[in-house]
């Protein structure tokens, strides 16, 4: 009969190798696509560094796991922990960004003629690109703090330590960082759910549109449309799912005694959304021409 700790093995196992070859046959797609010469339009380019956020915190946080449920102690010293944590803050921070900037960018290219959002139409090229930029550049500088305070467990010699991560540690962190941190989540998050409402009252109306006038040209010219927000709002929806699980864990962690199960859990949570995504935009991955 399988232990858990060897049920808790297999599964991060199987989630973290799914996840990231998942996520690595998408962007081959992605790249594939991109290197004959076809135009990289902006949404695709959202989705490629999304992609490639996936994969960073499936290989940051993935592997170290599933090192740790097999019981091999130390595998990380104090560089590597501050290297580990660094890359996985980064790319958490560029994934909740990614997703907000995918959700609000498909909001103006679906936004009607006569909308106050429509002039953003013709430069959502130009914007897409600062944005991704300054994404970049925030969430790098945002998480600094973070291998400064963050150390392995063999420098761990008294219990003044604030969280431990099992095969590493995290001291008491200033607290403009997560004042910093949970702003920029608590924002990227708000403006998700009023993306996501402002697209299904579009999609509303044009289903009544579609409905009233029954022409064929009509439909089929903004059926790709349609279907592309509806796969962004379902990428949404589950990354907001699997957010609001792992927020509720960390909340459980620092108001409760840290222990390996929760920690576990809130590994397996933080993996769900790099894992599930591919999948769910790899029916509408580009094939020989463009994604969105």
């Amino acid at each position: 009969m399988l232990t858990s700790n060897v049920c808790i093995t297999i599964f991060l196992l199987f989630q973290t190798t799914i996840g990231i070859l998942a996520n690595f046959f998408l962007l081959s797609l992605y790249i594939l696509n991109f290197l004959p010469g076809h135009k990289l339009r902006p949404l695709n380019l959202i989705l490629m560094q999304l992609t490639l956020a996936n994969i960073t915190i499936l290989v940051s946080i993935g592997s170290p796991e599933i090192l740790q449920a097999f019981e091999i102690r130390n595998f990380l010293d104090d560089v590597g922990c501050k290297m580990l944590f660094f890359l996985y803050r980064i790319a958490q921070g560029l994934s909740i960004c990614f997703t907000c900037l995918l959700c609000s960018f498909q909001a103006i290219t679906i936004t009607p003629s006569d909308s106050t959002l429509s002039e953003f139409k013709a430069r959502i090229p130009e914007l897409v690109s600062t944005f991704c930029l300054f994404c970049w550049i925030f969430n790098i500088l945002i998480e600094i703090p973070v291998p400064i305070f963050v150390i392995g467990p063999r420098s761990t010699i008294n219990n003044t330590y604030k969280l431990n991560v099992i095969y590493c540690s995290m001291g008491m962190l200033i607290d403009i960082y997560f004042i910093m941190t949970t702003l920029r989540n608590v924002l990227c998050v708000g403006l998700m759910f009023w993306t996501s409402g402002y697209m299904v009252l579009i999609l509303h109306r044009h289903h009544q549109q579609v409905q009233k006038i029954h022409s064929a040209s009509f439909s089929s010219r903004t059926a790709p449309e349609v279907r592309a927000t509806c796969t962004i709002l379902l990428l949404m929806g589950i990354f907001v799912w699997f957010y609001l699980l792992h927020s509720i864990t960390l909340i459980s962690l620092t108001c409760l005694d840290p222990n390996r199960y929760w920690l576990t859990i809130s590994a397996i949570l933080s993996l769900c959304f790099p894992t599930f995504s591919p999948f769910v935009l790899l029916p509408r991955a580009p094939k020989h021409s463009c994604l969105l």
